[in-house]
């Protein structure tokens, strides 16, 4: 039943909806129809403005109910969606930090093989430098030594030259 219907019932005095037969139904505006019991104009139009502002009063509170709802039903929504983002971040982080994690030990692994490597071959070096060193060494030694013999000789020859 419409807020019009409703109140021109109340104005009857019967709660019923209208079946469509009877007496016609008169807009708000229209002056009302004096029956045997006609209460007073004024108190007829306070009453249907009573009446009215009570409907409109309810029809709001019902369009705020189901605007809560709906705002309810939304943020309910909205918070499952979040939830499930934040969800799939998180895997999503996880699994970023694990590949990286992965990458970041296979890198060093390569590294510290690498530097072993390094280092052997560094060692392998100077041993050849010190054995090559070590051989030099001897090589000047033999040198020296021969110098000195032949120096003593040809001074030995020198000496008996001029002594003789």
């Amino acid at each position: 039943m419409s807020a019009y219907e409703e109140m021109m019932a109340q104005q009857r005095g019967d709660a019923a909806e209208p079946t469509g037969a009877g007496e016609p139904v008169q807009p708000p505006d229209a002056e009302p129809v004096a029956g045997p019991d006609a209460q007073p104009e004024a108190d007829t139009a306070s009453s249907s403005m009573a009446r009215l502002l009570e409907i409109a009063a309810n029809n709001a509170d019902e369009l705020v109910a189901e605007a809560r709802a709906e705002a309810e039903e939304l943020t309910s929504t909205a918070r499952a969606e979040a939830e499930q983002v934040t969800s799939k971040a998180r895997v999503e982080a996880e699994q970023l930090t694990t590949t990286a994690r992965e990458e970041a030990d296979r890198l060093l692994s390569e590294t510290r093989t690498e530097v072993e490597r390094m280092k052997a071959e560094s060692e392998e070096a100077r041993n050849d430098a010190n054995r090559e060193i070590a051989d030099l060494r001897q090589t000047e030694r033999e040198h020296r030594e021969r110098m000195k013999s032949h120096l003593e000789e040809l001074l030995a020859k020198v000496e008996a030259n001029s002594i003789g």
